[in-house]
């Protein structure tokens, strides 16, 4: 038989005592002292019932949310960290550090990756100089610690991974306790559902888009400023259902009321006929495409704008209400999103032309190489005389070149070819299951453009033009590891033979 605890029977004890005392004073007292025990007895009865009324009156838990900035600073001195920090909690985001100046450089970075944890769901653990950073999430919520120099182990890295997944379940917990009586977290969670998971620009972008149609009842666009190769170029990364499909990824004209809405933070409306997006599309339906736009912030700065067809909703109404909190929730998870994306294409594009760099250039031949296609054709372009023009009008001009001709190889491609920038003045097209005779079209049309183009530079017009080789697998090489070589023969044979010329590769078909 298992006895009551110690403080068990010195209640019990204290009990029979009090019960004793008061009957002796009920048998020697006067009246006032038997009232004096009854008003006690009725004060410890009220002090013992207060929070059972308390609880049986009202829907509010005695117990409160935990305190995670208190929950988190523990976690932080149990380990020794230096600073800590979650995100999620009340749309804010919560920052602890030990005794001593942090730099704040460092501060910066671990919650970039926090934020980034709550994005993608993944554990990441980054050993830097300032320490090893621990960040874990669960969309929308991340919490993360920097743990002192030297690099922690994978053993205690992943045990402050398990208590911070704790931390994370447990604001997971107290915000779906919250839910029902939280409109703006009813918005959040239909979104997350229709994202399904995908934490990409693209998958939050089309969300956000599908949840904004199924709100307004109306097609809707989402337009996200700095994609684009040109700085501060807005493109439109998504449209729903209901709207025009051939929008997605077109660039939005720099007066148009979804930029100018991004611009100066404020929900613009199209007048009239006017085109929400400006002219990206001038046709026709253009008086169909009347909107207004919602600008997306990120903090204080705008990255987009969430652009809803027709005539404006009314604030206020159900409608309104919710867009507006569609709004403020869509501004922060794609600017999650888009670091998470600039990230990925830093690492396989140009950062001058935005066309894909050498190292992607090699992994498509590569990949290819190791599953050879039927037919394959390679385009060298070179630009002609850019040393000259570098050394006339200056490495801006000459940066600005690059970046006219790369836009004039992207409109000549098809979009399932590659155009890359291999060198400085060097481009190249890889056209997977292409024969030789389509390169020499694409090629002679490059040149073609390329030298009947106006570029200007400081109000004035100059000339250019490019030099092109050719060369196809299997027509010019039987191994397409030989590929490269034989396109660059050609190119050099183009340059001898005068430039501005297009030349095919004359290969050994035997090799």
């Amino acid at each position: 038989m298992k006895l009551p605890p110690a403080g068990v029977w010195i209640g019990r004890g204290l009990a029979v005592l009090g019960l004793a005392a008061v009957v002796r004073a009920v048998v020697a007292a006067d009246v006032w002292a038997l009232v004096a025990a009854l008003g006690g007895f009725l004060a410890a009865t009220g002090l013992a019932l207060a929070p059972l009324v308390r609880l049986w009156l009202s829907d509010e838990p005695i117990v409160r949310p935990s305190d995670f900035l208190h929950v988190l600073d523990l976690l932080r001195r149990a380990h020794g960290a230096r600073a800590g920090w979650v995100v999620g909690s009340d749309d804010t985001e919560l920052e602890v550090t030990g005794k001593g100046d942090m730099d704040r450089a460092a501060l910066e970075r671990g919650a970039a990756l926090v934020r980034l944890a709550s994005v993608d769901g993944r554990a990441h653990v980054a050993r830097e100089p300032a320490g090893s950073y621990i960040a874990v999430g669960d969309f929308p919520f991340g919490a993360g610690l920097l743990l002192p120099p030297p690099d922690a182990t994978p053993q205690v890295a992943e045990a402050v991974a398990a208590e911070l997944r704790r931390l994370v379940a447990n604001m997971r917990v107290a915000e779906l306790r919250d839910a029902a009586e939280r409109p703006a977290q009813l918005v959040s969670k239909r979104l997350a559902t229709i994202a399904g998971g995908a934490q990409t620009l693209e998958g939050i972008a089309k969300a956000g888009v599908t949840l904004a149609q199924q709100i307004s009842e109306r097609g809707a666009a989402i337009v996200l400023q700095g994609l684009g190769s040109a700085q501060g170029e807005a493109r439109i990364v998504a449209v729903s259902t209901a709207a025009d499909s051939r929008l997605e990824w077109l660039t939005v004209a720099a007066d148009a009321p979804a930029v100018r809405a991004i611009n100066s933070r404020l929900p613009v409306a199209s007048q009239g006929a006017e085109d929400v997006f400006g002219s990206a599309l001038p046709d026709r339906r253009r008086q169909e495409r009347a909107g207004t736009a919602y600008p997306l912030l990120d903090g204080h700065f705008a990255i987009g704008a969430l652009v809803v067809m027709g005539a404006p909703i009314a604030t206020g109404t159900p409608a309104g209400d919710q867009l507006q909190r569609l709004v403020a929730e869509l501004g922060s998870r794609l600017a999650a999103a888009r670091a998470v994306h600039e990230a990925e294409q830093r690492a396989v594009r140009d950062p001058l032309t935005g066309l894909r760099n050498r190292r992607e250039f090699e992994r498509a031949l590569g990949l290819h190489g190791t599953k050879a296609p039927p037919i394959a054709t390679l385009i060298y372009a070179d630009l002609d005389h850019f040393k000259k023009l570098n050394d006339t009008l200056g490495h801006a001009a000459g940066d600005a070149a690059l970046r006219h001709v790369a836009r004039i190889l992207e409109g000549a491609v098809r979009d399932k070819d590659l155009v890359a920038r291999i060198g400085g003045e060097e481009f190249a097209v890889w056209m997977p299951h292409s024969p030789i005779e389509s390169g020499l079209e694409v090629a002679e049309r490059i040149r073609r453009t390329v030298e009947s183009t106006p570029w200007r530079w400081s109000g004035e017009v100059h000339p250019l033009s490019v030099s092109c080789g050719v060369a196809g697998f299997p027509d010019t090489v039987r191994d397409l590891a030989n590929l490269r070589s034989a396109a660059d023969a050609a190119l050099y044979a183009a340059k001898e033979g005068g430039r501005n010329r297009v030349e095919r590769a004359h290969g050994d078909v035997t090799r």
